[in-house]
C-alpha cells in the first residue's frame, strides 16, 4: 500500500510529496517497493522455506506473530530512512511512521486477536487519500480517493470470501488501520 499511496499522491497531489519529482520518482519508489512490500514477502518465503511457519497464508494467529515482527522491522526501516533526511519532509514522515505504528499495532493485537492486515492498509490508503484530498487544494484525489474506496472494500470482501477472517477481524483491522492513519494525518499535518 505504501508504494501505491506514493505513486498515487505523484500522479494527483504532487504538492504533498515534494521534493520527489520526475528525477528522483524512481530511486524513491524503487526503496519503498523493497521495504515494504519486496523484503516481506521474502521473509514470509524464507519462514515458509525453514518451516518457521506452516503456510504463507499465516491462517493460525500465533504463527502471525513472527511474520508480522519481521513486516513491522522493515517498514520501521521505512520510516527511519524518511525520517532521517528531512529534505523528503513532515508529509513522508508521518506516512511512513503511522504505517509502522499501524502494523505494529497488529502484530500487538495479534497476541490476544486475529484482525486482517489487508483491510488495516487499505484503510490506512483510505484515510490518508482523504485527508490529504481536503487538505491540499491543488490535489486531483477525490477519483483515486473512490478507487481507493472501492479497492478496500474489494479487500474485506476478498478476506471474507476466502475464510480468511471473520468480518469482526476485517471490521476491526479496518477501524485500526483507518483511526491511526487518518488521526496522524489530520492531527499531525
Amino acid at each position: 500500500m505504501a508504494t501505491l499511496l506514493v505513486l498515487t499522491l505523484y500522479f494527483f497531489a504532487p504538492s504533498v510529496i515534494l521534493p520527489v519529482d520526475d528525477n528522483s520518482l524512481l530511486a524513491v519508489i524503487t526503496i519503498i517497493f523493497v521495504l515494504t512490500y519486496l523484503l516481506p514477502i521474502v521473509s514470509v518465503l524464507m519462514l515458509k522455506v525453514t518451516n518457521s511457519i506452516s503456510s504463507i497464508r499465516l491462517e493460525d494467529r500465533k504463527e502471525r506473530l513472527l511474520p508480522f515482527s519481521f513486516i513491522t522491522m522493515w517498514y520501521g526501516l521505512a520510516s527511519y530512512f524518511f525520517i532521517s533526511k528531512p529534505v523528503f519532509g513532515m508529509n513522508f514522515m508521518v506516512m511512513f511512521g503511522s504505517m509502522t505504528v499501524t502494523i505494529l499495532l497488529v502484530t500487538i493485537t495479534t497476541f490476544f486477536y486475529k484482525i486482517s492486515a489487508h483491510s488495516a492498509g487499505t484503510a490506512g490508503l483510505l484515510a490518508f487519500l482523504l485527508v490529504f484530498h481536503y487538505k491540499y487544494l491543488d490535489s486531483m484525489l477525490f477519483i483515486p480517493l473512490m478507487i481507493a474506496l472501492v479497492l478496500h472494500g474489494l479487500v474485506c470482501s476478498s478476506r471474507l470470501y476466502l475464510n480468511s477472517h471473520s468480518p469482526a477481524e476485517v471490521h476491526l483491522g479496518s477501524l485500526l488501520g483507518f483511526s491511526v492513519n487518518f488521526a496522524a494525518a489530520l492531527l499531525i499535518l
